[in-house]
């Protein structure tokens, strides 16, 4: 009887040890799974910040470039209204304008971040489809803008390049020549008062406002979802 009892004793012993065991490896994997999940969300929303970051900067590219494409129009549109009396023109404002059409930017964009995403496969982890789609259709709407913006200032150099005649090359060569001089050598020619004219339109040809607002509600839906 005793022998009996001993027994029972020793099975329920291993029997209590076999689950603890049990429970211990189901714990174990259980928090495992929650720290990797939990790791997994704090990268996702890591590279969605790195995201956010380049949209916003990508954003001041644009106005950036709304800012240089409207300059060259202003300038354009003054050098044009003073075409063959420049020495008419408020001397403040031909300081300001006589240099901005001749200068040659490179205007850009960046990429990089969403390139991580993709690369790090850890767009498939982010739960909201509708905000993987957005991301991507926003950095394209990014890069047309660019593209366009970039068809533009190459537009404006073709047309700058065909505008320096070996006349206006040859006032450039001079000693202190003034604004009025310069322009008065520019517009001379057929292709000079071309390359203005059109100068002048690019403001009018050109509207970032949908893309603008393309980047601002994704970075808005960023922000909803790593609250």
């Amino acid at each position: 009887m005793k022998d009996s009892n001993r027994n029972k004793k020793d099975w329920i012993g291993y029997l209590m040890n076999f689950v603890a065991v049990c429970l211990g490896i189901v714990i174990t994997f259980a928090g495992q799974g929650l720290i990797n999940r939990h790791a997994e969300r704090n990268e996702v929303k890591s590279s969605l910040m790195l995201v956010k970051n380049e949209l916003q900067d990508n954003l001041s590219y644009i106005e950036f470039a709304d800012s240089v494409l409207a300059g060259y129009s202003a300038a354009a549109g003054f050098l044009i209204r003073y075409e063959g009396h420049y020495a008419d023109a408020p001397q403040d404002s031909m300081a300001a304008y006589c240099n901005v059409p001749l200068t040659v930017v490179e205007i850009t964009h960046s990429e990089e971040a969403l390139e991580l995403l993709k690369n790090s496969n850890l767009f498939t982890k982010i739960k909201d489809l509708d905000l993987s789609l957005e991301i991507i259709h926003t950095y394209g709407a990014i890069a047309d803008e660019m593209k366009l913006v970039k068809f533009y200032n190459e537009h404006k150099n073709d047309y700058l390049e065909e505008a320096m005649t070996e006349d206006v090359k040859e006032v450039l060569s001079r000693d202190n020549i003034t604004a009025e001089q310069l322009w008065s050598a520019i517009t001379a020619s057929r292709e000079g008062k071309q390359f203005l004219r059109e100068l002048s339109r690019l403001q009018m040809l050109h509207d970032s406002s949908d893309v603008k607002a393309i980047i601002a509600g994704t970075i808005a839906s960023i922000d909803k979802y790593i609250q």
